[in-house]
């Protein structure tokens, strides 16, 4: 596990990455620093923590995540799923269409949040498989593909440094 902090032009491409892959409304100023937490021997572009002094970030699979702590996940579209299903989500299974019991507007690609229905408490972050629009008349698959949830490796780093 290596950590360092990024050059101005890796801090710049990130928030390339960014406002090019989140919505629009998502407010995300550029950080004047930012420090990477590489989990394994890789690049910035997987299994990485970027964490600055307002957010932390989760690069998966070349894909650029808010941690499930983060305060702009309400600007995310969400999915919400039942009682049911948040043990196998915590445990990194796909958000599947039977366990969803409410769900916003997204489109596939889309970075979509995973929300418990006793608590609305955020559990996942993941990437849609489908749009929405093909998601409703589904009555089984898989909607979005779990890429960070409650007790995963990212989680855990963060809990054991004390940033959550």
């Amino acid at each position: 596990m290596r950590e360092y902090h990024l050059s101005k032009t890796d801090i710049e491409r990130i928030m390339q990455r960014i406002r090019d892959g989140w919505p629009k409304d998502v407010g995300v100023s550029r950080p004047k620093a930012l420090k990477i937490i590489e989990m394994d021997d890789g690049s910035i572009d997987d299994n990485s923590i970027l964490i600055c002094e307002e957010m932390i970030l989760v690069v998966k699979d070349g894909i650029i995540l808010p941690f499930l702590t983060m305060h702009i996940l309400g600007s995310f579209p969400s999915i919400t799923v039942d009682m049911g299903a948040v043990r196998h989500v915590c445990n990194g299974a796909d958000i599947m269409r039977p366990g969803i019991i409410r769900m916003d507007g997204f489109d596939k690609g889309s970075i979509v949040t995973v929300k418990d229905e006793r608590h609305g408490k955020y559990i996942a972050v993941g990437v849609a498989r489908v749009s929405s629009d093909e998601a409703i008349p589904m009555s089984k698959g898989v909607i979005v593909e779990n890429k960070h949830y409650v007790g995963d490796r990212f989680w855990e780093e963060c809990k054991r440094r004390a940033l959550i």
